[in-house]
């Protein structure tokens, strides 16, 4: 008798998002809840909502400050994956352990959630308390980004804040120079 053949393709990701599952992954991922770092890395379809949070701070980045919405929305998508992508490549071949082996995606995606509070940025074009909102944001985004990273990579704190603080330099120093050549601005925090 034939044996039945297993399919190795990869998990369906999903075309819909569920927007209650959104909201309540930001709520959770901004008020620092394991659990849904954890369902946020562990789940494939995350990948586009993480995207979606992504896209709507840039948009509200480029409303609060005035600036042309469709570049700014282009470079934040590029600084979230060029903060993920550095993130990754330092928690793999830097700082990591013979025994710690992280994947890009779930960095991705945890990292795009974690974008979450910059969109106060939306606030900036208030005049006295606008920008300071709005660092609150980036600071609050920031201090999300390494919570998220530490519970997707498994390291301690102090490894955790180093390679995410060294991820949004070099998407930062990266970025200055792609601006020169392109105009395009990675913008991270």
């Amino acid at each position: 008798m034939a044996q039945p053949t297993q399919s190795l393709t990869k998990p369906h990701l999903p075309v819909t998002i569920n927007t209650d599952s959104l909201a309540e992954r930001v709520r959770g991922m901004i008020t620092f809840r394991r659990s849904t770092v954890a369902s946020v890395a562990s789940d494939y379809g995350a990948t586009l909502e993480a995207a979606v949070v992504v896209g709507a701070v840039g948009i509200a980045t480029g409303i609060g400050t005035s600036a042309a919405v469709m570049p700014t929305l282009g470079g934040v998508l590029a600084g979230w994956v060029g903060l993920a992508a550095a993130i990754w490549l330092m928690a793999n071949r830097f700082l990591g352990t013979p025994t710690s082996r992280e994947s890009f995606m779930p960095l991705l995606r945890t990292v795009g959630y974690a974008q979450a509070p910059a969109a106060l940025s939306l606030l900036a074009f208030i005049w006295g308390f606008g920008p300071m909102i709005s660092t609150l944001g980036f600071a609050w985004s920031l201090l999300v980004t390494i919570f998220a990273v530490r519970y997707t990579a498994q390291f301690g704190y102090g490894r955790t804040s180093v390679m995410v603080i060294a991820g949004g330099i070099a998407v930062n120093v990266i970025g200055f120079f792609l601006t020169l050549m392109t105009g395009i601005d990675p913008q991270v925090w």
